[in-house]
């Protein structure tokens, strides 16, 4: 049994060392030391011996005094045979959005939060907010909902129980919620707190018989079922196109 995703404790320095490389991924153009550590609310000072270490092994690069993501992240990458659902091409998106004529968004479950990977037809809006927050609760977002929904059984039942404590109803209503989302296929729902007005429909990234994925259409406009109710139909038949030529390609 594969037991990586189960619950386990957080460690302080790793998941500073995780926030950084997050947060340079998200800027482009590189970031300052300082400006890193006012993202990360922490003293330069702490950070500067966190990113030296991450140039040293060449997990950053430093260009004029600006760092970035180094070379040794794309050989991990390349080694471990690329992205989860890399039958998902960004082209695949693009003629996704050009359909619904609205953002779309692509994520993978990253142990307990869901983290976007690829995205297209997205506004400055909702680009500033990527670059902000790649990653989220998966009870945070439509996406992250169905990706919890289709976590191994045993694992979804121990991420409830620490999400959830002593608050029983609360693991009860999500595991149903859980159900009904695998039952119905997609979920509708909030996109995420950075962006409260928005919704989104969301499904599974199939390959095989796991979900490795779940992309959602976001509904940036007045809200009217008849809308939504197109998002879910193009989800759905694009969805059983890229599991059906996943298949052909084996």
């Amino acid at each position: 049994m594969d037991r990586s995703g189960l619950h386990r404790p957080h460690h302080r320095t790793v998941d500073r060392v995780a926030e950084i490389l997050e947060t340079v991924t998200g800027e482009p153009d590189g970031i300052t030391l300082s400006r890193l550590a006012v993202r990360m609310g922490a003293p330069v000072s702490s950070i500067q011996k966190l990113v030296n270490g991450l140039v040293a092994t060449g997990y950053l690069a430093e260009v004029d005094l600006r760092y970035r993501l180094g070379p040794a992240v794309h050989v991990l990458s390349l080694r471990g045979g690329g992205p989860p659902a890399h039958h998902v091409r960004h082209a695949d998106l693009e003629a996704l959005h050009r359909a619904a004529d609205a953002p779309v968004l692509l994520a993978i479950r990253v142990g307990h939060d869901a983290v976007y990977v690829d995205w297209a037809g997205t506004d400055e809006p909702f680009d500033y907010a990527l670059a902000r927050r790649l990653r989220s609760p998966l009870l945070g977002t439509a996406a992250g909902r169905v990706l919890m929904a289709h976590m191994p059984a045993a694992e979804r039942r121990e991420w409830v129980a620490a999400e959830f404590g002593a608050d029983e109803e609360g693991a009860v209503e999500t595991l149903e919620l859980a159900a009904r989302i695998r039952a119905e296929g997609m979920v509708r729902g909030r996109s995420g707190p950075l962006m409260p007005k928005v919704q989104a429909v969301a499904a599974p990234v199939r390959e095989g018989d796991e979900v490795v994925a779940a992309v959602s259409i976001a509904h940036h406009r007045p809200e009217t079922a008849g809308e939504l109710d197109r998002y879910a139909e193009l989800l759905r038949t694009t969805v059983e196109a890229w599991a059906a030529r996943t298949r052909a390609d084996r």
